[in-house]
């Protein structure tokens, strides 16, 4: 996957705290560096590489002292550009950091190196081996999910009553292990744009994803920020539609677990419950959590299929 476009601000941002401790010879804080494994565990990096037909040839640096062997990786394409020039045999790759674990590991390398030529980072094969530990989730497969119909008389009815009142109450929105009860026990929604019109498409006010290619998830971007949106009701969703913008909203019944992990990945900054309403704030570093494997919110299996639809508003 070519992808020159790739940003791992968050990444570099702990990465850059984490190297204050380093530098010094002191023992980071354990948060830290549960924020720097989550980080890596959701990062996209470059990698200067060539494909071949059923793999790649990448480059590798060779330690002079002794000869250990990594993989240099890069969180952007000026980091990229600082290492490699425009004649190397190589190009950026960009790969999910999972590929590169799994590639340090069964070659038997050393490790990694981050940004050789600027913010330098070694990752050692240890830490990637004991970071790289999965945790086993159960999961029902007996569970029937909802049809699209049920699906959407869900996102026309849904109110999220108990959420509305926690993100509305000053004393306890703050509480974030509350949040995470709330949210389990909500039923949110999303937006999907398109900047042609869906509506052909809908059958009982119903549009299925195969019938368009996919939706794109409405976010939040400004110079500063970056945000993904959910909703409380369907209320919530018209009142924060731009109805000026030439674009074409849609709803959806949120997968709130996706939502997250689509945030981490694409280098976002969290979430806001009801923007143009209650405006409440999830940060990413709340969130953050999620990439560890841990399940921060139990979802419901009767939803599995609920991104697959679409609704008009």
């Amino acid at each position: 996957m070519n992808d020159t476009y790739v940003t791992n601000n968050h990444l570099n941002d702990v990465v850059n705290e984490l190297k204050k401790y380093l530098n010094n010879d002191e023992d980071a804080p354990l948060e830290l560096i549960a924020n720097f494994i989550c980080e890596l565990k959701v990062s996209s990096l470059l990698i200067p590489a060539v494909e071949e037909e059923d793999s790649f040839a990448f480059e590798h640096i060779v330690s002079e002292e002794d000869e250990s062997i990594y993989i240099p990786l890069f969180t952007d394409i000026e980091q990229y550009k600082k290492h490699s020039s425009e004649d190397s045999e190589f190009g950026p790759i960009a790969f999910d950091f999972d590929i590169y674990a799994d590639l340090v590991l069964e070659n038997d390398l050393n490790g990694i190196i981050l940004n050789v030529e600027d913010n330098f980072m070694p990752i050692e094969s240890d830490f990637i081996r004991e970071m790289s530990v999965e945790l086993e989730t159960e999961t029902d497969d007996d569970t029937e999910p909802y049809t699209p119909k049920e699906i959407k008389d869900i996102f026309e009815n849904v109110t999220n009553e108990s959420l509305v009142e926690f993100i509305n109450d000053a004393e306890s929105q703050s509480d974030i292990e509350k949040l995470y009860a709330e949210l389990s026990d909500s039923t949110l929604l999303n937006i999907v744009v398109s900047d042609k019109p869906l509506d052909e498409f809908a059958d009982d006010g119903i549009i299925d994803a195969d019938d368009v290619d996919g939706f794109s998830l409405c976010t939040i971007e400004t110079d500063e920020i970056n945000m993904g949106a959910v909703f409380t009701d369907k209320q919530a969703i018209e009142k924060a539609i731009n109805t000026e913008s030439g674009l074409y909203y849609y709803g959806q019944v949120t997968i709130l677990s996706e939502l997250f992990d689509f945030i981490l990945r694409n280098d976002m900054d969290g979430v806001v419950i009801n923007p143009n309403g209650d405006d409440y704030v999830i940060a990413r570093e709340d969130i953050l959590p999620q990439a560890s494997g841990i399940e921060i919110i139990v979802e419901k299996p009767i939803f599995a299929d609920s991104l697959d639809y679409a609704f008009l508003l």
